[in-house]
């Protein structure tokens, strides 16, 4: 069942996002001196980004403890006004004192996006801490909600959603007549804290529908996100409407 916590305001959504995001890095970094977290794209975590590059979040974050990563990326250059890496570039990224180095942006100077999905997948292999069972984890996953239930790049009737062995995957969009690369099910679902952000009045429908879906419901995408820790979905009043 889902239980989302609803804000009056877009402002009030991201003030909570953005102490959730404190909060989580200092769990994490109370736990093995180290935040792992994936970004995600759209306009509503670009809000979350320019209140996290500002006091007192800022200032109170040590951000050579913080490692990023990118819950999927558009197969575009970096440069591109589609890529995820350069909306977090300029929101976030170039405005807090991150190690370049702990910047794992996703690699589309590849010949393909099936090239890019193996070279993150590596990394993410290579850089996440693991879990007591041995899992690669995130201490923070950020996802969106997109009005036909996909979230990261996992959209309805692809075959990344059928991938469980890789924490990343390429993945073509027919709609859109795209390529993406996206972290899976397994690296998500293996995450410590799962924070989804949804706001505005076109996600009323979607909303309205899942908070009310059946626990056994498999319709969307977004429903195969099944933590094995701790997720929260934070809405705002708007998407909230029919609830």
């Amino acid at each position: 069942m889902i239980t989302p916590d609803i804000f009056d305001t877009s402002s009030s959504l991201h003030i909570a996002a953005a102490d959730y995001f404190l909060n989580c890095y200092k769990e994490a970094t109370e736990r093995h001196n180290a935040f792992h977290v994936a970004l995600s794209g759209g306009s509503t975590p670009k809000f979350l980004y320019q209140l996290l590059a500002k006091p007192p979040y800022k200032t109170e974050i040590d951000w050579s403890k913080v490692f990023i990563y990118f819950g999927d990326e558009r197969f575009v250059p970096h440069t591109h006004d589609d890529s995820n890496y350069k909306m977090a570039s300029e929101a976030l990224l170039l405005n807090v004192p991150l190690v370049i180095d702990h910047i794992q942006s996703v690699d589309t100077s590849l010949s393909s996006a099936e090239l890019t999905a193996e070279d993150y997948h590596l990394r993410l292999t290579q850089q996440l801490p693991r879990d007591k069972q041995g899992n690669q984890q995130f201490d923070l996953v950020l996802l969106g909600l997109g009005p036909d239930g996909h979230t990261a790049s996992l959209f309805p009737d692809t075959d990344i959603l059928q991938q469980t062995k890789t924490l990343c995957d390429a993945v073509y969009v027919a709609k859109f007549d795209s390529w993406r690369i996206s972290i899976t099910y397994p690296a998500i679902n293996h995450a410590a804290h799962i924070l989804l952000l949804s706001e505005g009045a076109g996600k009323v429908d979607i909303i309205h529908e899942l908070v009310n879906a059946q626990e056994t419901d498999n319709k969307y995408p977004i429903q195969a996100v099944k933590p094995k820790h701790i997720m929260h979905w934070f809405i705002d009043k708007a998407a909230a409407a029919r609830l």
